[in-house]
């Protein structure tokens, strides 16, 4: 009998846990397959309809189609070797994510800032930083 209330403590302790995680996530769905197959149209769709996207070299504000666009070069040009989430939170009506993108010419921090419209999660910034 103890072996099941334990079990049942356990399972409660799992399904609050992941309760909690899902209304505290900081990406869309899939945002991190994505960035390891370097799929910028299928990123895109996640993004907001107008995303400042921040570049070692350049900082400016697109529309979903010439964000996608930016990505792309950025991935073509570094080759993404291995992407892991680092870190999330969120802050009001805001969420953020943190994470290292390890490319074949050198590695770099993803910062995602995203928000949260009619339900679904929406990427409104992403800094891209060399490390």
């Amino acid at each position: 009998m103890n072996k099941f209330k334990y079990l049942l403590v356990l399972l409660l302790a799992f399904i609050l846990f992941q309760v909690d995680a899902q209304k505290t996530a900081a990406l869309p769905d899939g945002t991190i397959m994505l960035v390891k197959k370097a799929d910028a149209e299928k990123l895109s769709q996640s993004f907001n309809d107008r995303i400042e996207i921040i570049l070692p070299d350049k900082t400016a504000i697109y529309s979903r189609k010439q964000a996608e666009m930016v990505i792309k070069n950025f991935f073509n040009q570094h080759s993404v070797t291995e992407f892991q989430l680092i870190h999330q939170g969120k802050k009001d009506n805001a969420s953020y994510a943190i994470a290292n993108y390890h490319a074949s010419d050198g590695r770099f921090r993803f910062t995602f800032l995203t928000k949260k419209r009619s339900g679904k999660i929406y990427i409104h910034q992403i800094r891209i930083e060399r490390q």
